[in-house]
């Protein structure tokens, strides 16, 4: 019974996202980009050591602090263009895109990832959306358990 409640309270785990445009454009500036058939990734290793030793300006050195201080390991950002479809496909978009991060929510640690949205997105079904994200964020999550 114990476990069930484990599992239930770890499910119903609430993701930090990314809430300003300082945040987002700090990630923009400083992530890794993988460009996929209809998405791009932004992923930002908070704990990499080569961040700390960069020329951040004030406001930059302030969006490391608070997020590389947050107790959660991944900090979610979504952009969905009014290209990508109506309202209720671009939050399909987004749905799909927080239940593939809540299902690997272990594996990632101290990252901030941004999702945009390409035109045709709303096509690609969940399975094939979830590969290709992964595809993307295995290299980035075997490199952090090295660590």
């Amino acid at each position: 019974m114990l476990e069930e409640q484990r599992v239930e309270k770890d499910f119903l785990f609430e993701m930090l996202t990314l809430k300003n445009k300082i945040e987002f454009d700090f990630v923009y500036k400083y992530a890794k980009k993988h460009s996929g058939e209809t998405f791009n990734l932004y992923v930002l290793d908070l704990s990499h050591p080569s961040l700390s030793h960069k020329n951040l300006s004030y406001k930059h050195k302030r969006v490391l602090f608070s997020l590389s201080h947050l107790d959660q390991n991944l900090i979610l950002g979504m952009s969905v263009s009014k290209k990508v479809g109506n309202s209720p496909q671009r939050n399909k978009i987004k749905r799909r895109f927080r239940a593939i991060c809540r299902m690997h929510q272990k594996d990632f640690k101290n990252l901030a990832v941004i999702f945009a949205a390409k035109e045709g997105s709303i096509q690609v079904s969940f399975d094939r959306m979830c590969l290709e994200i992964l595809k993307y964020l295995s290299p980035q999550i075997q490199s952090l358990k090295k660590k």
